[in-house]
């Protein structure tokens, strides 16, 4: 009877019951898979106003797992989860870059979210998990490039070549009842800007600054800001934004 009851409350239906009742919520989910899988966030990209965007990441393969033939898979997605590309990497480095501008995208002048996957052919143990966490580079007129690491976990599949991908690892409730208060003091900057991502299948909807705003799957929104302090009201366990802060000529860029 307590492997049933334990069974129930972490299936998808259980642990939907238990984070809007708040009772003993969970953020993400746990990885139950028989195959070892590579884990992304949602990382994301801009093109709009003179931005350019710089991806660092490693061959962790071949860096933790002495894996050779490794290669990485980067899909590029635009704001409301359209796909844009697919691109692929072989003959990889330890330590890799990858830039998007606008004239990559075709002269598209926007934002949006990508995910990068690792692959193989060779064995690994069933219970490996790959995440590369990655380090994000924001350059603006041409300026130095301010970097952050990634922020929200978001899709994930088999480290074996496959076409299907996975999501919702982080857990949603029914209703808006979740609260993020960012750790930051707005005030003194020009302008502020969040960037939420919707890293499930499932429609989120938030309240920030008594303004309602719904993200459907896969999509990414800014929204500017005014106050001082900030307080997120979501049905997402892990609605963590990516902040970009203006100062004269100066931005700055961070998870919240």
């Amino acid at each position: 009877m307590k492997s049933l009851i334990k069974f129930l409350a972490n299936s998808e239906l259980g642990v939907l019951i238990r984070n809007t009742l708040n009772f003993k919520p969970v953020d993400l989910g746990l990885f139950t898979y028989k195959v070892p899988i590579t884990v992304s966030d949602a990382f994301l990209w801009r093109t709009d106003n003179d931005y350019k965007t710089k991806f660092k990441y490693s061959d962790i393969l071949n860096l933790f797992y002495k894996v050779k033939n490794s290669f990485v898979e980067i899909h590029i997605y635009s704001k409301n989860n359209q796909l844009l590309k697919i691109e692929k990497f072989s003959n990889l480095n330890i330590s890799n870059e990858f830039e998007i501008t606008s004239e990559y995208l075709n002269n598209l002048q926007d934002y949006g979210l990508f995910y990068i996957y690792h692959f193989t052919k060779d064995k690994l143990d069933n219970q490996k998990i790959i995440n590369n966490r990655c380090y994000l580079g924001y350059s603006k007129n041409d300026s130095l490039y301010s970097f952050v690491h990634g922020n929200t976990l978001a899709k994930f599949t088999t480290i074996y070549p496959s076409k299907k991908i996975y999501s919702n690892i982080v857990k949603t409730s029914i209703y808006k009842n979740q609260y993020y208060t960012i750790q930051k003091f707005f005030s003194g900057f020009d302008k502020n800007e969040l960037f939420f991502a919707n890293p499930t299948n499932k429609i989120l909807k938030f309240n920030l600054e008594k303004k309602n705003y719904i993200l459907p799957p896969g999509s990414c929104q800014v929204v500017e800001t005014t106050s001082s302090i900030l307080t997120i009201k979501s049905n997402c366990l892990f609605l963590r934004p990516t902040v970009f802060s203006y100062r004269n000529n100066y931005f700055d860029v961070h998870h919240s």
